[in-house]
This record gives C-alpha cells, sequence and structure tokens, in this order.
C-alpha cells in the first residue's frame, strides 16, 4: 500500500507545480504542460497533412487549452484514490459504516475535489478528515486558478491575431514592404515606424513568454498569420540593415530598437517552446525591384548578413515549418 500512497503524493506535488508554474509564474507552461502541448500540436500537424491553410488547425488552441485543464483535473483526481486506497478503511458509508470499494472512492474522490460535498460517504479519524478538508481547498483554488487562466490566454490570443493584421498591412512580401517606405529619397517613413513596431512585438514575446499555449492558436489565413509576418518583417530589417546602399541605408541606431524586440523574441522562444533548429538556410528574398532602383549593393548582396542573423533565419523556417508553412509564403514573388 505504500506505493499507493507514494504514487498519489508524487502525481499531487507534479500536478500542482504544474498548475503554478503555468498559471502563476509568468515564465512559461510547467514540465507537463509544455511537453502535452507540443505533441498535441504535431498531432494536429499530422492530422492537417502539414497544410497551415487547414481549418483544422483553427480548432487546436482552444481544444488544447481545455484539454489541459481536464488533464489536470484527472491527475488531481487519481491522486487522491490512490492515496485513500493506500489507507484501507479511512472512507466508509455514512449509513451502514462499510469501508468503500474502489468506485466508491473514486466517487468519493470526485465530489471531494469539486468540492460538491455529497455527504454519503465519510472520512474516519483526523487524518482522513484533514486530508479531505485538504483536497476540497486544492479543488477550489487550483482549478478555479486553472479556469480563470483563459480569459487572460483568450485575451492574449486576441491582441496576437491584432498584431499579425497590423503587420500583414506592411507588405506582402520583404521587398514590398521596403518599397512602400521608399519615398524616394530614405525610409524615414519606416524608421518613424520602428518604436511602435519594436513595441508591439516586445508585448508579443511576453505575452508568448506568461501564455506559451498562444503558440498553438493558429490563423488559417495565410494573409493574417503571425508568424509569416513576422518572417516577413524580418527580412525585410536585415535587407535595410545589411544590404542597402550606403547612401540610404538608415543609421543602425534607427532599426536598434527593432533588432532589440527580436532577440527578445527569440529568447523567449527559446525558453518556452521547443524548437529544433533547421540545418536548412532559408532562400534570401528577392531584391529584383530594389535592384532596378540601385538601392542595393550588388557587391555585398544577400551574403552580407553576420552569422547571428543567419542562424535566426534558420529558427524563423523552423517556426514557419512548425505552423505548416513554407518558406515561399514569406516572401511572395509577386506582390
Amino acid at each position: 500500500m505504500a506505493i499507493f500512497l507514494a504514487l498519489g503524493l508524487i502525481i499531487y506535488i507534479a500536478t500542482v507545480l504544474d498548475i503554478l508554474q503555468t498559471t502563476l509564474s509568468m515564465q512559461g507552461g510547467g514540465w507537463l504542460t509544455s511537453r502535452y502541448s507540443h505533441l498535441f500540436w504535431k498531432l494536429f500537424l499530422f492530422v492537417s497533412g502539414g497544410n497551415g491553410k487547414s481549418k483544422i488547425l483553427s480548432h487546436a488552441g482552444y481544444i488544447l487549452l481545455i484539454s489541459i485543464v481536464l488533464i489536470w483535473v484527472f491527475l488531481l483526481w487519481i491522486s487522491f484514490v490512490l492515496i485513500l486506497i493506500s489507507q484501507p478503511g479511512i472512507i466508509v458509508n455514512s449509513s451502514t459504516q462499510i469501508p468503500a470499494d474502489l468506485l466508491e472512492i473514486i466517487y468519493y474522490s470526485g465530489y471531494t475535489l469539486s468540492t460538491l460535498g455529497m455527504g454519503d460517504f465519510i472520512a474516519t479519524g483526523n487524518g482522513g478528515r484533514i486530508l479531505t478538508s485538504f483536497y476540497s481547498f486544492t479543488g477550489l483554488i487550483l482549478l478555479t486558478m486553472s479556469v480563470t487562466y483563459f480569459i487572460p490566454v483568450l485575451s492574449a490570443v486576441i491582441e496576437q491575431r491584432k498584431l499579425g493584421i497590423r503587420l500583414s498591412i506592411l507588405g506582402s512580401s520583404p521587398e514590398k514592404i521596403i518599397l512602400n517606405f521608399w519615398d524616394g529619397k530614405s525610409f524615414q517613413s519606416f524608421i518613424s515606424k520602428v518604436d511602435e513596431l519594436s513595441k508591439s512585438i516586445i508585448k508579443y514575446s511576453q505575452q508568448h513568454r506568461a501564455y506559451p499555449v498562444i503558440h498553438y492558436f493558429h490563423n488559417h489565413k495565410e494573409k493574417n498569420a503571425i508568424i509569416l509576418q513576422l518572417a516577413r518583417l524580418y527580412e525585410a530589417y536585415l535587407i535595410l540593415a545589411f544590404n542597402l546602399n550606403d547612401r540610404v541605408k538608415p543609421e543602425p541606431g534607427d532599426l536598434r530598437p527593432l533588432d532589440i524586440a527580436f532577440e527578445n523574441y527569440f529568447e523567449v522562444l527559446k525558453e518556452v517552446t521547443h524548437i529544433n533548429t533547421s540545418n536548412e538556410t532559408p532562400a534570401y528574398s528577392t531584391l529584383q525591384k530594389l535592384e532596378e532602383l540601385s538601392l542595393i549593393d550588388k557587391s555585398k548582396g544577400n551574403h552580407a548578413l553576420d552569422t547571428k542573423s543567419e542562424d535566426l533565419r534558420k529558427i524563423f523556417l523552423t517556426l514557419v515549418q512548425q505552423d505548416g508553412w513554407n518558406w515561399n509564403q514569406v516572401d511572395k514573388k509577386k506582390s
């Protein structure tokens, strides 16, 4: 019976820690939740055929969120059952005083955790009563906390969708983004937006850190998919920072906030998600129109990128593929 007690305590402690880390730490999901979420998404991606446009993926987020809470309930429930089983006779029928069997213990554990307090079965002895009260408080506090976790998560999902739409307005390819901000003399109109864009990306990154589950709320509409928009903006940033002629290239300080915002984004992703970075280098952006305007330093081309930037592009390629898209959708040839 000692093994049931030990197992019940381990499950209880592991579940409570997972709930607390996921809902309160603001440092990503718990060990169980983060790994389950990753496997859950891989299953949905497989069922959808790896197609980002599949509406099946649009349902993954909220189903995942509900299933996480149900898993927490099940684990707390099973931990209580195991602890009660380890103490024969601790639960009895309130009328007959006959010890409860396994099904009755499962029933008693369920209504105790849900704080219903039916009363047809009771705990014997002070230890049983204290244990029952302890699990009642656990159900009241932790499960309430789990359900209220939905509210900020869904709020963060809405912000994620809004950011995807705002970024889609910039342009349908990295080159198009740059051309949309070229006034014939400089990219001052883009520079004026750098602070706003940086703040939006940092806010999104921190929401990602606090609620990693939003990573799995997928938008099947390609034009508003957040990961495509972020990858596209990052490619545009690299062109502005590395490929333009010196006469039109923005000053490094002008783009620095955007650089910091993306560094923060990648830092958060590495902390809260499972990324097996691709060894493949994504195709470089099409710069034909920029070359026609003599804005590109042809002696450097796309190979002017530093090692860090190349590595981060590979992370973006992985993220794009994990979301069911391909790199050609980042750099639209016809825009």
